[in-house]
């Protein structure tokens, strides 16, 4: 521009196109910002997203690692239903062992009460029997002191 002002009317053309190159000079520069803008906004995005996926990573690694404990919590919990189904098996086998015993227990006890009763009426023909002899031996007694009162 400096250039086509020396040059008077001779440099008006060579100044449009001086001043045109100016311009696109700056249009240049105004789109190379917007471009560098630009770039930096997809390095941002890009870098985010190596962000998320870094966090999703370690996510599902976290996630990866409490399924595996969750899966040796489900072992253990199966192992202790396990062991604790074959204790409930042996207490019902004692159980039923425990109710035979009782009912061998309540038959005896039925054939003890059965055997007492039976002694019960046996003792108590004997206490009569007793009671007869007693008698007969009163009066037996009595006809021997007649017979000697009478001797």
């Amino acid at each position: 521009a400096i250039e086509a002002a020396r040059a008077g009317d001779a440099g008006r053309g060579f100044a449009v196109v001086a001043d045109e190159v100016r311009k696109l000079a700056e249009k240049t520069m105004n789109a190379t910002q917007e471009v560098d803008q630009v770039i930096a906004s997809i390095q941002n995005g890009a870098k985010a997203n190596i962000d998320g996926m870094d966090r999703a990573v370690a996510a599902v690694d976290e996630a990866i690692s409490l399924a595996d404990n969750s899966g040796d919590a489900l072992k253990k919990i199966v192992e202790l239903v396990e062991d604790v189904a074959d204790q409930v098996r042996n207490i019902a086998t004692g159980t039923e062992e425990q109710s035979s015993a009782s009912e061998q227990v309540n038959r005896s006890v039925e054939d003890i009460n059965r055997i007492a009763g039976e002694t019960a009426d046996v003792m108590e023909q004997s206490a009569k029997a007793i009671s007869e002899l007693a008698s007969q031996a009163g009066e037996l007694q009595s006809l021997i002191v007649e017979l000697k009162n009478t001797k």
